[in-house]
């Protein structure tokens, strides 16, 4: 019984079926030691975040959590047995990193280059994950599973710290970031909803123990990047700028009362 849990989520493991699908944790060495290593670096000290201690913390605590839910609970191997699965725990590990991001110290190299060079690949990703012959062997291969699987990881991290952290300067181009990244995305979740056949083959079998056809197995991953993501990626986009008006509002009036 404890061999299963070693083995990373792959069509090949043990899939996550409706009996017993809450079982189907993932220890696997090769994700859960760099969670355990980022935990303890993260848990450390937030003294070099650049925000006030606890507040630093408690993101990083958040984004670890999430990060674990989509690499080592049930989720895991849900994602490798039913394609709208796998789309919420992309959402899930994008998420995560977005708050591991907010509690870090911001990037030295924050700029117009740099994010620009982050959002394409952040977008660029997860658009070649879901190439049908990267999709299938990332559930085949390990090595793929993790190299994708990291590269996602690193990729939206960076996105995420030349989001949050941005200055004054670089902050409308940030929001343009944001709303091009929904666009695409959205794009990308439209196409996987109204394409006309399954692009998955790979997880036929897992859709169908759901009682699922793959096609629509396939457009419940489609609307999950399309609606919730995209609401993920505008409600940031929002937030920040209703952020950012005020501090420019308050700065305005401190500089005002100073006269």
């Amino acid at each position: 019984m404890f061999a299963p849990l070693m083995t990373l989520c792959t069509v090949d493991a043990w899939p996550a079926l409706p009996q017993d699908w809450w079982r189907a944790w993932s220890l696997a060495p090769a994700l859960l030691l760099p969670w355990l290593a980022l935990a303890a670096w993260s848990g450390a000290s937030a003294s070099r975040s650049g925000l006030p201690a606890g507040s630093a913390r408690r993101w990083r605590m958040a984004g670890l959590a999430l990060l674990g839910v989509a690499l080592i609970s049930p989720l895991c191997r849900l994602g490798a047995t039913l394609a709208g699965a796998h789309m919420a725990q992309l959402m899930v590990l994008v998420a995560g990193c977005a708050l591991l991001a907010a509690g870090w110290r911001a990037p030295q190299r924050l700029g117009g280059a740099a994010l620009h060079g982050a959002a394409v690949a952040h977008g660029l990703l997860l658009w070649v994950w879901h190439l049908p012959a990267v999709y299938e062997a990332a559930l085949v291969s390990g090595v793929v599973h993790v190299g994708m699987t990291a590269a996602l990881a690193l990729a939206s991290f960076a996105f995420w710290r030349q989001v949050f952290h941005a200055e004054a300067p670089h902050r409308g181009a940030v929001l343009v970031a944001l709303l091009l990244t929904l666009a695409h995305t959205g794009l990308l979740g439209a196409l996987l909803t109204f394409a006309g056949t399954p692009l998955y083959a790979v997880q036929a079998a897992g859709a169908r123990a759901w009682g699922l056809e793959p096609l629509v197995d396939q457009q419940v991953a489609g609307l999950l990047m399309w609606v919730p993501g995209g609401l993920g990626y505008m409600g940031v986009a929002l937030g920040l700028a209703v952020r950012w008006a005020g501090r420019a509002v308050r700065r305005t009036r401190a500089t005002g009362a100073s006269f």
